[in-house]
């Protein structure tokens, strides 16, 4: 693979992860008042301009290759169903974006949950959380705090949605938790498989390298013994 290509899926993957903030842009403009639905709205555009040009590059490259045309047209044509003309409902189409990062990037899983529990993104979640929960005259602390503990599937109670736009974030927040808790479960055991595989591979070789020495002191004292 070349080095060209190897930016090129890179670029992919980043710009595809950010589909998974298509969810928030949609909440926004479905039950966002006033500057939110501004807001949500113009972070929808920015985001399917971004897509929008890497799918129209994947297929000039896909057609000029003649490899997997069929899949870049059907990026096409869904990145074409769900533009910012489209009703907020068929923009939610272009999360399933984020399938292509999974696929590109192996470290897609652990970069997810280094973006989520990270201070940024805790930051922002709970921001979002405390900006729409306009009845709890929330702070942006007890926002945040509410993020974290139900990204983490803990969730003590103590704040709770009260509003359509509340639920919809703490429900991308719950099942966010759980898909990054499980991905980096499966990241950790799949490096400990490997580390044991590499292991055994290692102790195999030296196996092989004692039984050659063996071989050699026994060639060796036996021509000494002739002499």
């Amino acid at each position: 693979m070349s080095d060209h290509a190897r930016a090129f899926i890179r670029v992919d993957a980043h710009v595809s992860r950010l589909a998974g903030l298509v969810p928030v842009t949609v909440a926004l403009e479905l039950w966002g008042e006033g500057v939110w639905h501004d807001i949500g709205r113009v972070a929808f555009l920015v985001l399917w301009l971004a897509i929008a040009a890497i799918v129209v590059a994947e297929v000039t490259v896909m057609l000029r290759l003649r490899q997997n045309r069929t899949r870049a047209i059907l990026w096409l044509a869904l990145v074409a169903l769900a533009s910012p003309a489209a009703d907020p409902i068929v923009q939610a189409l272009l999360t399933s974006r984020v399938v292509r990062a999974v696929r590109l990037r192996k470290e897609f899983t652990e970069e997810v949950g280094r973006q989520v529990f990270s201070g940024r993104g805790m930051f922002g979640l709970g921001w979002l959380f405390s900006a729409v929960e306009t009845t709890q005259h929330l702070s942006v602390g007890d926002g945040v705090w509410f993020a974290l503990v139900t990204a983490a599937t803990v969730g003590y109670g103590d704040i709770v949605p009260s509003n359509t736009a509340g639920r919809f974030i703490a429900s991308a927040l719950m099942v966010l938790g759980l898909v990054v808790v499980g991905l980096l479960t499966g990241a950790i055991a799949e490096r400990f498989t490997r580390t044991t595989r590499h292991e055994e591979a290692v102790g195999q070789r030296l196996d092989e390298l004692a039984e050659r020495l063996e071989r050699i002191e026994s060639s060796l004292g036996g021509s000494g013994g002739r002499g």
